[in-house]
C-alpha cells in the first residue's frame, strides 16, 4: 500500500463523496454513536496521514501504534488486528467519523508501552552507492540480489527484478551490466554451487509473473551475463506467482525454490539436475497463509525460513520439504511500532558462529527493523536510509539484500542493498533505482554495536549446518 504523505484532509467533490457513500451535512442523526476522528486524535496527539485515492486515515499513536480507518467500510485495522463495526465509517463535511466503539479500542492501545523503556529508537544511514534507474516507470523495481565473486570480491554484482519486464545487472558502483526482458520479474536470489552437468554453478533464480514460473539462470559472474538454465518451465500451481527465496539443505545437499501467491499460497520446489545439464522442479510442499504474503528468505544453516504476511506479522517454519504446515513461531507484528504495514522484504545476515540477523523492509514507515537471527529472533533496533549530499534515502522499500562478507576497498565489511520507491534526483523524481550501504555504516551508526567481520566473516559459499539456538 502506498501511503500519502500529506497529513492534511483533502477536500473531495461532491459528487466523490457521494459515490463513497459518505455525508455532507452533519446533524445529530448522522453523527450519534460517531466521533470526529480528527478531534479525537488531537487530544491524544495522534498524527493522521489521508490518503485521497483510498480514500482512508492513518492514525499514528505516541507509542507507535498505527491504525487504518477507510470510508465506507466497516473493517478497521488497529495494532496489527483486524476489528469489525457494527456501522461505516463516515466523512462528513470533509472530517471523517468513526464509530464510538472503535475510539475505544484506540485509547486502549493508547494505554499501552507509555514507559520510557518501550520507546523504539530508529537511526539513519546514508548509501553511498546507488543502481541506474530501471527504465519502467511507476512500480517496477522491485527486488535485489548480491552476488559475491570468490576470486575478486570488489567485482561481485546486484541482480535485481524490474516488474515491468525484466533482470538486470549491476556493478558494485550501480552501473547497469545487463538488462534481460524475460517478462515482469518479480523477487530474486542467489545460491552457490549447484552441482549440473558435472560441474558446479552459481545460480539466479526468480518469479515471472508474465508466465506464472519459476526461472532459473546460471551466473557469468566475469561479465554479469545469466543464462536460462531450465528444462522445462517450471510453472507454478497458485493464481499468480510473488514472493520467492533459494534454499540450500545443509541437511540433505538438495536446493529448493520457496514461492509466494498473492492470496497467501506457498510452493517449495525441488530444482535438480535432469540429466542433461538443465534443471527441472518437482513441487514437493504447499500450503497456504491467511492472506497476501511477498517477503521470505531462507537461513540455510539453520533450516528456517521466514515468511512476512504483509498486514499482519513476519512468521518462521521450517524449511524442509517435511517442515509441516504450521509456523515455529512469530516474530514480530505490524502494529505500526517495529513494523508497519507493509511489510515487504526480508534477508539474512550471516554472523560468525551462527550469530547474525534477521532484517525486515517496513514499508508503512520507511524503516528496517533488525532481529537476532538466532532463538526467538528476539528485536534490536531500526534504521532508515536518509538522503545524503549527492544520493537521496529510500522511501516504501519492497526487497532488501544483505551481505556481511568484504567487498573491497570500497565495502569491506559488506552491503545492504534496498529498493527506492520514490528515486529523487533533486526537485525531479526519476523511475525508482536501488540504494546500496555500507554495511559499518549500519553496525555503528545505531544505540546498539552490531557485528562487523573482516577476519572472521561468513563467506556464502562455506556456510555450516547449525542446530537450533
Amino acid at each position: 500500500m502506498k501511503i500519502g504523505k500529506s497529513a492534511a484532509v483533502i477536500a473531495l467533490s461532491a459528487s466523490l463523496l457521494l459515490q463513497a457513500g459518505t455525508v455532507l451535512g452533519a446533524s445529530a442523526s448522522t453523527t450519534t454513536g460517531y466521533e470526529p476522528l480528527r478531534k479525537q486524535m488531537d487530544k491524544i496527539h495522534a498524527t493522521i496521514t489521508w490518503d485521497n485515492d483510498d480514500l482512508s486515515a492513518l492514525i499514528k499513536l505516541e507509542n507507535g501504534i498505527a491504525g487504518t480507518f477507510t470510508v465506507g467500510e466497516r473493517e478497521y485495522r488497529l495494532a496489527g488486528k483486524g476489528y469489525k463495526l457494527s456501522k461505516e465509517v463516515k466523512l462528513i463535511n470533509n472530517s471523517i467519523y468513526i464509530p464510538s466503539e472503535a475510539l475505544k479500542q484506540i485509547l486502549a492501545e493508547n494505554a499501552k508501552f507509555r514507559n520510557p523503556q518501550d520507546v523504539i529508537s530508529t537511526f539513519a544511514v546514508k548509501a553511498q552507492v546507488e543502481t541506474a534507474a530501471v527504465e519502467d516507470g511507476e512500480d517496477a523495481a522491485d527486488d535485489p540480489a548480491i552476488w559475491l565473486d570468490p576470486a575478486n570480491p570488489s567485482n561481485s554484482k546486484l541482480i535485481a527484478t524490474n516488474k515491468g519486464g525484466g533482470v538486470l545487472v549491476y556493478d558494485l558502483n550501480g552501473k547497469q551490466l545487463q538488462n534481460y526482458k524475460v517478462g515482469k520479474m518479480n523477487n530474486i536470489d542467489v545460491r552457490y554451487d549447484f552441482p549440473l552437468g558435472g560441474k558446479k554453478v552459481d545460480i539466479a533464480a526468480a518469479t515471472n509473473r508474465s508466465k506464472n514460473t519459476i526461472d532459473v539462470f546460471s551466473i557469468n559472474g566475469t561479465t554479469g551475463e545469466l543464462k536460462d538454465i531450465v528444462a522445462k518451465p517450471i510453472v507454478a500451481k497458485m493464481e499468480e506467482v510473488y514472493g520467492f527465496s533459494l534454499y540450500h539443505s545443509l541437511r540433505s545437499g538438495k536446493y529448493y525454490a520457496l514461492v509466494l501467491g498473492k492470496k497467501g499460497e506457498f510452493e517449495q520446489y525441488e530444482l535438480s539436475d535432469n540429466g542433461q545439464g538443465k534443471i527441472a522442479g518437482k513441487l514437493v510442499r504447499e500450503f497456504k497463509l491467511a492472506t497476501q504474503s511477498e517477503g521470505l528468505v531462507a537461513d540455510d544453516e539453520y533450516g528456517t525460513m521466514y515468511i512476512a504476511e504483509e498486514d499482519y506479522a513476519i512468521h518462521k517454519y521450517a524449511a524442509e520439504p517435511n517442515g509441516g504446515v504450521k509456523p515455529l513461531s512469530t516474530v514480530d507484528i505490524a502494529d505500526g511500532r517495529r513494523l508497519q504495514d507493509d511489510i515487504e522484504g526480508l534477508t539474512i545476515y550471516y554472523g560468525a558462529d551462527g550469530r547474525g540477523y534477521l532484517i525486515a523492509s517496513s514499508q508503512g514507515n520507511d524503516t528496517y527493523a533488525i532481529y537476532d537471527r538466532q532463538g526467538s529472533n528476539k528485536y534490536i533496533t531500526s534504521f532508515k536510509i536518509k538522503a545524503g549530499e549527492k544520493i537521496d534515502g529510500t522511501s516504501v522499500t519492497d526487497g532488501i539484500d544483505v551481505l556481511g562478507f568484504g567487498l573491497g576497498e570500497q565495502f569491506p565489511y559488506g552491503i545492504f542493498v534496498a529498493q527506492d520507491d520514490s528515486n529523487m534526483n533533486g526537485d525531479k523524481e526519476l523511475n525508482q533505482n536501488f540504494k546500496v550501504v555500507a554495511w559499518e555504516q549500519i553496525a555503528q551508526g545505531g544505540p546498539i554495536q552490531l557485528l562487523m567481520e573482516k577476519e572472521n566473516a561468513v563467506d556464502p559459499r562455506k556456510l555450516v549446518k547449525r542446530d537450533a539456538k
